[in-house]
């Protein structure tokens, strides 16, 4: 995929003989398109079996999850944000006999709350690790840094063990050789070439055509967007009939 990706952005420059961007160049914004495009579009998304809470453990570092969500989704590099946090009330993660993991002895599996770090402080850090245990309600939590260097905190501080489903937005690793494997989804391929020309363009100080550039990759990310989540129907038979 390396490789098209190099001739794809070469013919968006009109430099298919390479006389004006060598490959090693190319590589380098390639991979920095890449990216973006896994930042800007959560495409690569992962619920990494196998993570679980501590007992009054309150800190979960990104970084503690990059392993699970390499082994999940290999071709990860690190964990970019959570979207979402559910902790199953009494139950462990257990492997069947098919390698797939499933939440086994829980019999509720809420989704947490969140809220700005700002009020996650003010609200429950005030108590001074005095708010904890096991409980029937969801709780709260809070992201604190971001990117890679990310970690989030919950409230209550978790009594015991609990298997933990947290929904992460993820980076790729670079692709260094052709034969590495993409993990980046089609649509979002065909818009690697777009930003890896606009960074060229930026190289050789050609603003006009380098913002031009960007205004195509624009169009191609909410296109992208657009074709993966069609039109949502609830149900066929809460409306009238359809002509088409």
């Amino acid at each position: 995929m390396l490789l098209q990706y190099v001739t794809d952005t070469r013919n968006l420059l009109n430099d298919q003989q390479g006389q004006f961007f060598p490959e090693t160049t190319l590589h380098t914004y390639i991979n920095r398109a890449r990216r973006r495009i896994a930042a800007a579009s959560g495409c690569l998304r992962v619920i990494p079996p196998g993570v679980q809470t501590a007992p009054n453990k309150e800190v979960y570092q990104f970084a503690a999850w990059n392993a699970l969500a390499q082994t999940q989704l290999p071709g990860v590099k690190n964990i970019l944000a959570c979207r979402s946090v559910s902790i199953a009330i009494g139950g462990q993660w257990k492997q069947q006999d098919d390698g797939s993991w499933i939440i086994a002895g829980g019999a509720w599996k809420p989704m947490w709350r969140r809220i700005v770090w700002t009020d996650f402080q003010a609200r429950f850090r005030i108590y001074g690790r005095t708010f904890y245990g096991t409980i029937s309600e969801p709780g709260w939590w809070s992201q604190f840094n971001e990117g890679p260097i990310g970690s989030i905190y919950l409230a209550p501080i978790p009594g015991q063990a609990q298997a933990m489903e947290v929904d992460l937005t993820c980076i790729p690793e670079d692709l260094l050789t052709d034969k590495d494997p993409e993990i980046i989804p089609y649509p979002w391929t065909d818009a690697v070439a777009y930003w890896s020309g606009v960074l060229c363009l930026i190289q050789q100080q050609r603003t006009q055509d380098a913002q031009a550039m960007a205004q195509a990759f624009n169009a191609e990310m909410p296109f992208a967007a657009a074709v993966v989540c069609p039109q949502m129907i609830q149900t066929a038979y809460g409306a009238t009939l359809r002509s088409a």
